[in-house]
C-alpha cells in the first residue's frame, strides 16, 4: 500500500524559521513533517521551547491530531511533560489554533520585530557603557539566575536545564551577553546569538532600582551592532507586553508578524503534570 501526505507549497522562508531552523539544529532530534517540524532533546525535558512541534506555513486544514500524532511519541521518548505547538503563521492556521483552545491548550502570542534602519553609530543612549560580560564568572551566573526570576522562571528544574542548555549549548554555539554596571554591579544585561546569518536578541531585563534609565536602550543597541559587525544580514527579537514593545519601536524595530504557542497537558502516557515556567519562553523581556 502507498501513503500519500499533503505537502506545503513552495513559500518564501522568513527569518524567524530561518533563525529557529537553525537554532534547532542543537537540538538531539529534528524530525520533519509535512507541516513543519517536531524536536526534542532529553538532556532538557521540561523547557517548552526544546521540545514542541512547529508549524512552518500556513494550512488552513491542518488539525490538532494531525500535529499531535507526531508530536506526542516523540514527547513521550525525550521525557517531556508537556506538549508545546508553536505557529509561524498563525492567521493561515486558525483551525489548528481553535483546536487546541477547545482542547484546554492554552494559547499565547508573541510580537515579533525586526530591525530595519541603518545601524547606528555614535554613543548609547543614556551614555550608558556597555560591556560584553565574561560567561566563565561566577557573576555572570548569578546575574543570569536573576533574570529568570525576572521571566518568572523559578522552579528549580527549570532553571537549572535553562542554564545548562546556555551554559553548554547556547555559548559554546556563539551567545554572547552584554551589560551595563551601575557601582560596579550589573545592573542590566541582554543576549545575542547568531545563527543562519540571522541576529537574534533574547532575555533582555533590567534590575531594580535602574530601570527607566535607558539601561535596557543601550543594551539592545549594543547587540544590533555587534550582530552586525557578525554579518547577521537582520537582527529580531520576540516580545509579548506593550511596554517593551513601545521600547523596540523607538529602537528602530518594526513588528512584521506575530506568533502563536499553544501549551498542552502531559503527553498521555506521562502521569506527572508538566512543570510550570512562564508560557512564552523565548520572549523574555522585562520592563526597560
Amino acid at each position: 500500500m502507498v501513503y500519500s501526505f499533503p505537502v506545503a507549497p513552495e513559500r518564501p522562508i522568513s527569518i524567524v524559521e530561518r533563525y529557529f531552523a537553525a537554532e534547532n539544529a542543537l537540538l538531539r532530534r529534528v524530525q520533519p513533517t509535512w507541516w513543519g517540524v517536531v524536536v526534542t532533546d532529553e538532556r532538557f525535558p521540561d523547557i517548552y521551547d526544546l521540545n514542541y512541534a512547529r508549524v512552518d506555513a500556513a494550512l488552513p486544514d491542518l488539525t490538532l491530531d494531525d500535529v499531535l500524532a507526531e508530536l506526542v511519541p516523540a514527547a513521550i521518548r525525550a521525557g517531556s511533560r508537556h506538549l508545546q505547538i508553536g505557529v509561524l503563521e498563525p492567521e493561515g492556521t486558525a483551525r489548528l489554533l481553535e483546536e487546541a483552545e477547545q482542547a484546554g491548550h492554552r494559547v499565547s502570542w508573541d510580537t515579533v520585530m525586526e530591525f530595519r534602519p541603518e545601524v547606528p553609530d555614535g554613543p548609547y543612549p543614556g551614555g550608558h557603557v556597555v560591556e560584553e560580560i565574561d560567561t566563565a564568572t561566577a557573576e555572570f551566573w548569578e546575574a543570569h539566575g536573576r533574570g529568570l526570576q525576572e521571566f518568572e522562571v523559578i522552579v528549580p528544574a527549570v532553571v537549572e536545564q535553562l542554564q545548562r542548555w546556555t551554559r553548554e549549548v547556547l555559548i559554546p554555539a556563539g551567545r554572547r551577553f552584554f551589560a551595563v554596571r551601575r557601582e560596579g554591579a550589573i545592573a542590566g544585561h541582554g543576549a545575542l546569538q547568531v545563527r543562519g546569518g540571522i541576529g537574534y536578541i533574547d532575555d533582555v531585563v533590567t534590575f531594580d532600582p535602574y530601570r527607566r534609565q535607558g539601561i535596557a536602550s543601550a543594551i539592545v543597541r549594543r547587540m544590533v551592532r555587534e550582530a552586525h559587525r557578525a554579518g547577521a544580514e537582520t537582527t529580531f527579537l520576540l516580545a509579548d507586553q506593550e511596554d517593551p514593545i513601545r521600547l523596540y519601536r523607538s529602537l528602530g524595530f518594526v513588528q512584521t508578524r506575530r506568533l502563536a504557542s499553544a501549551l498542552g497537558p502531559p503527553p498521555p502516557e506521562r502521569a506527572e503534570p508538566p512543570v510550570t515556567q512562564r508560557p512564552a519562553a523565548r520572549s523574555r523581556s522585562s520592563l526597560p
